[in-house]
This record gives C-alpha cells, structure tokens and sequence, in this order.
C-alpha cells in the first residue's frame, strides 16, 4: 500500500472514529466552550475557569461509571493550579480520542496496517492544532484585557 493511500485510510478511519471534523472539533467545541465560561463568570479565576470546562466535559457522560474514569483522569489536572488551556484542552483530546477508546481503537488501526509512526505523526497534528488555537485565544484575551484598561 502507497503512503498516500495509508495517510488516506488513517485519515478517514480517524473521522469515522472522531466524528465532528475528529479531535479538531473537540478542540474548537472547547475553546469556545471556555470563552462562554469566561464571559458568564467575568470574575472568576482563570484556573476556576478551566477547572468548569474539565467539569463540564465529566458532566456530559451519562454512565456513572464512565464519569468516575473520566474524574480520575482528570483529578490531577483539576487540583493544579498551574494549569493551563492547553493542558486542559490536550487532556481532553487524549482521553476522547485515545484513551477512552482503548483496545478497540488499537484494533481499528491494526486492521488498515497503520504503524504506531503514523499514528503518532497524526496525534502531533491534533496538537500542533491545539497549540495554534490556544495561541488565538491568548492573543485575543490580551488585546481584550488591553482594550479594559
């Protein structure tokens, strides 16, 4: 199989799998997720901030189960206190897309012969995606802030 056809394969295999536009759109959900947040509670704490968008994320799981993996997942993050958007955003995106989908997912990947290289390149996608989303975030909230004083 060609590297085309193979980036082809794992790239459709991931939409399936990820559906809205894959990690992406877990990304762009919770960034504006997070600009809601900071609007509705304007004096509040950035970390209490990001400490609502973890909860919000827990809070959507139906199965009790599933929310009690999903709070010991995120536990460390939501006792930090030096956390940042990308911290949150990246942890969301591994447990969504990665963790949570575990042997099932290895399997779907082994079956289009895609090897841990590939997979790991396009994991660094997701990220550097993340990486440039966040940045417009803190770009606009310093234009913001400087605009307040």
């Amino acid at each position: 199989m060609s590297r085309f056809n193979l980036k082809a394969l794992i790239r459709s295999l991931l939409l399936q799998l990820f559906p809205s536009r894959g990690p992406r759109g877990v990304i762009d959900t919770q960034i504006v997720m997070y600009k809601r947040l900071k609007a509705k509670f304007l004096s509040a704490d950035k970390n209490d901030v990001l400490n609502s968008l973890i909860m919000s994320r827990v809070n959507t799981s139906t199965s009790p189960l599933i929310k009690s993996e999903e709070r010991v997942h995120y536990e460390s993050l939501l006792q930090s206190t030096s956390k940042t958007l990308e911290d949150v955003i990246g942890a969301i995106v591994e447990y969504e897309h990665i963790l949570s989908r575990g042997e099932k997912l290895h399997q779907q990947l082994a079956d289009i012969g895609a090897s841990p290289k590939d997979v790991e390149k396009e994991i660094e996608k997701w990220f550097a995606y993340l990486k440039e989303k966040v940045k417009e975030v803190e770009e606009m909230e310093k234009r913001d802030s400087g605009k307040a004083k």
